[in-house]
C-alpha cells in the first residue's frame, strides 16, 4: 500500500504549486482589479483583473482547504493530538511571527502615511504605538491604534491552524470512530456516483453560502476574540472544503475518483470562467448582486460549479496528466509554503518600484505577476528555507 503514496502526493503537489503561482498572481493584480484594501494602492483599474478574482475567489482558497484538510488525518495519525498540534503551532507560528512582527508593519508604515496621509512619525514610534499599541500612538497620530490586528494574506495560515486544532480536539475524544483503516479501499468510484456526489456538494456550497450572505457580503472581514480574522461569506465553502479533505484522506477519495467524471467537472468549471470573463466583453449576467437580493442565488450556484468543477478537475488532471515530479518540479513545490508565506513583500516593492512605469494596470499586472513568481520561487528555495530557525518552520 505503500507504493501509490508518492505519486498521489506528486500530483497533489503540483496542484499546489499552481495554487501558488495563481496565490502570487492575484496579490499582484490587487491594486489594479477593484477599489479594496492593500499594501500599495492604485488609481489605475481594470475591469479584467476584477474578472480573474472573480474566479480566483470562487475556487482557489476551496481547494487549499481541501488539500490540507487531506494531509491531517494521516499526520495527525503520526504524531498524535498534542504533537500534532505544537508541531502545527511551530511551523504556523514561525512564519506568521516573522511576518506580522517583523515585515508587515514595515509596509503598513508607508502605507498610512502615504495612502492614508496620516502624521510622518519616526518607523519606532508608530511600531510601538500605532501599531503594536505597547505605547501611546505619536502625537497628532489620527490613523489606527495597534494592536494591529491585519493578517493580510495569513488569514488562511491562521483558519487553517484552528480548523486543525478543532480536529485534533476531535480525534481526541472520537477514539475509534476515526482510526486509521487497515487498508484504504481501492475499488473505483462510479461515474455516476462520483455525479450525483458532487451534484450534491453544489447544491449544498449553493445554499449555505447564499444563506451566509443575507447576513455578510464579500470582503467584509471580522476580527473574532482580538485574533481571529475571518470573512464570512466564505465561511460554509472553507469548512465543507477542509471537511471533505480530511474524509477524502479515510476514504481514498482522490485515487478512486473518476477520471472520466473528473475530466467532465473540469469542463463544467471551464464553462463558469467563460460566463465570468464574457462580461468583460458586454455580456452581463446577473451573477455579481449581493446582500439579500434573490438575484444572488445566480451568483451562488455559479461560484459553487466553478469551486466543484476546479475542485474535481484540477485534481483529476494533475492524477492523470501530471502524476509525477521531476526535481525542479518537487522544489517548486518544497519551497510553495514559504512562498504563500512570504511572496506579499515581493509584489508590493515591485508595485511600489513599477508606479512610475507608464504601463497599464493590465501590463502591470501581467508583469509583476511574471517577476513575482521568479523572485519568490528562488527566494523562498534559496535563501528563506535555509535559515536556521525559519527555515525549519518552512
Amino acid at each position: 500500500m505503500s507504493a501509490p503514496a508518492k505519486p498521489r502526493l506528486a500530483y497533489i503537489d503540483n496542484v499546489r504549486i499552481f495554487l501558488s503561482m495563481l496565490v502570487v498572481a492575484h496579490h499582484a493584480g490587487q491594486p489594479y482589479g477593484h477599489d479594496g484594501w492593500w499594501l500599495y494602492q492604485s488609481q489605475l483599474k481594470s475591469q479584467w483583473i476584477g474578472l480573474f478574482f472573480s474566479v480566483n475567489e470562487a475556487f482557489f482558497m476551496g481547494l487549499f482547504f481541501l488539500i490540507a484538510g487531506y494531509f491531517h488525518p494521516g499526520s495527525l495519525d503520526r504524531k498524535g493530538p498534542l504533537k500534532f498540534v505544537l508541531d502545527r503551532l511551530w511551523r504556523f507560528g514561525v512564519p506568521i511571527a516573522v511576518m506580522v512582527l517583523g515585515i508587515t508593519p514595515i509596509f503598513m508604515y508607508f502605507h498610512d502615511i502615504i495612502w492614508k496621509h496620516m502624521e510622518l512619525t519616526s518607523y519606532l514610534d508608530y511600531y510601538l504605538g500605532a501599531y503594536l499599541g505597547i505605547l501611546a500612538p505619536p502625537a497628532g497620530w489620527t490613523g489606527p491604534k495597534g494592536p494591529n490586528q491585519e493578517f493580510v494574506h495569513l488569514w488562511f495560515i491562521e483558519n487553517l491552524f484552528i480548523y486543525g486544532c478543532v480536529y485534533a480536539l476531535y480525534r481526541t475524544f472520537a477514539g475509534a470512530r476515526d482510526q486509521k483503516p487497515k487498508a484504504l479501499p481501492q475499488e473505483p468510484i462510479a461515474p455516476a456516483t462520483a455525479h450525483w456526489a458532487l451534484v450534491k456538494l453544489v447544491l449544498w456550497l449553493t445554499v449555505s453560502t447564499y444563506l451566509i450572505r443575507i447576513w455578510k457580503s464579500v470582503d467584509d472581514w471580522k476580527v473574532l476574540l482580538g485574533f481571529w480574522e475571518i470573512e464570512f461569506a466564505h465561511l460554509p465553502q472553507y469548512v465543507t472544503m477542509f471537511v471533505l479533505g480530511l474524509m477524502a484522506a479515510r476514504r481514498n477519495w482522490f485515487t478512486r475518483f473518476p477520471a472520466k467524471a473528473g475530466f467532465v467537472w473540469l469542463g463544467i468549471g471551464i464553462v463558469c470562467v467563460g460566463l465570468c470573463f464574457a462580461r468583460g466583453v458586454g455580456f452581463n449576467f446577473p451573477f455579481w448582486n449581493g446582500g439579500a437580493d434573490p438575484i444572488a442565488i445566480l451568483r451562488a450556484t455559479w461560484e459553487s460549479f466553478l469551486c466543484v468543477g476546479f475542485c474535481a478537475g484540477l485534481l483529476t488532471l494533475t492524477r492523470e496528466r501530471f502524476p509525477g515530479q521531476t526535481p525542479f518540479t518537487k522544489a517548486l513545490s518544497d519551497s510553495s509554503f514559504a512562498v504563500y508565506i512570504f511572496h506579499v513583500p515581493v509584489v508590493t516593492l515591485l508595485q511600489y518600484w513599477l508606479s512610475d512605469s507608464g504601463l497599464g494596470p493590465f501590463e502591470l499586472f501581467v508583469v509583476i505577476s511574471v517577476l513575482g513568481i521568479l523572485i519568490s520561487f528562488p527566494l523562498a528555495h534559496y535563501v528563506l528555507r535555509r535559515l536556521p530557525i525559519l527555515g525549519k518552520a518552512l
